[in-house]
């Protein structure tokens, strides 16, 4: 309980309008890091067949966002009020329609399969218990669910080893990684037959935003697009970015 109220906190204190428009004023690169989650993640589903999807701590509305300009209509969960207060200004700003549900993903206030498709991004890493919480989302999905977290990997600790990344937010939590086969066994574990997983290398933090702004204009971005593209297809099996989705 105490972490739940630390985050909170933490992210009542986040600047308004930076959280609402996000990712929209950070680097070009930047953004392509993390459209990169997205796209991956579709051709993993090979297509989305859901008109309607739970984003899990779905924060101030990034991700149904996301969604709702692909035609799937989004519901966001997330424990922040203010959070949810910065989705609903989103979606009346940048013309998309969310439903808002303040509540804990470990314990969703859904009926079993109620959406057709669950999805999160970054979000189960900050919880005590992630695997807990996916067998929620596995709960209430009908059709797909989507998971977009930070691996478990052996490249991640060697960060973490020399200061590029952290095992504590500036919220307080522990990062807890996950890994594609504790999903998988779990999802398989509640009926769900078609999993498929993924890694890719994605690293960014406000740290790096003057590093990859440098990158924001032609041609520099597009060497930068080519060099992260020829990355990833050559190593992005040991990546930091892990992706797994489920049909039933």
């Amino acid at each position: 309980m105490q972490s739940r109220a630390r985050q909170i906190e933490f992210y009542a204190s986040l600047d308004a309008e930076s959280e609402i428009e996000r990712p929209r004023h950070y680097p070009r690169p930047v953004r392509l890091l993390i459209e990169s989650k997205f796209h991956r993640a579709l051709r993993l589903l090979g297509h989305v067949a859901s008109t309607d999807a739970l984003c899990v701590c779905g924060g101030s509305g990034m991700d149904a966002e996301w969604l709702a300009h692909r035609a799937v209509r989004p519901t966001i969960l997330d424990i922040s009020p203010e959070a949810l207060a910065r989705a609903r200004i989103r979606a009346q700003r940048h013309g998309f329609t969310a439903t808002l549900v303040r509540g804990d993903a470990a314990r969703l206030p859904f009926s079993d399969q109620s959406f057709n498709m669950a999805l999160v991004h970054d979000g189960l890493h900050h919880l005590d218990d992630p695997y807990g919480a996916l067998d929620e989302m596995a709960r209430v999905a009908k059709h797909e669910l989507v998971v977009m977290e930070p691996a478990s990997a052996a490249l991640t600790r060697l960060a973490v080893a020399v200061g590029l990344a952290a095992d504590v937010e500036p919220a307080g939590n522990a990062v807890r990684r996950l890994n594609a086969t504790g999903i998988r066994e779990r999802l398989e574990a509640r009926g769900w037959r078609h999993v498929r997983s993924a890694r890719d290398f994605v690293y960014y933090q406000p740290w790096t935003f003057a590093i990859y702004r440098m990158a924001d204009r032609l041609p520099v971005f597009a060497v930068f697009v080519l060099a992260y593209r020829l990355l990833n297809l050559a190593s992005g099996r040991w990546g930091n970015s892990l992706k797994v989705v489920a049909r039933r």
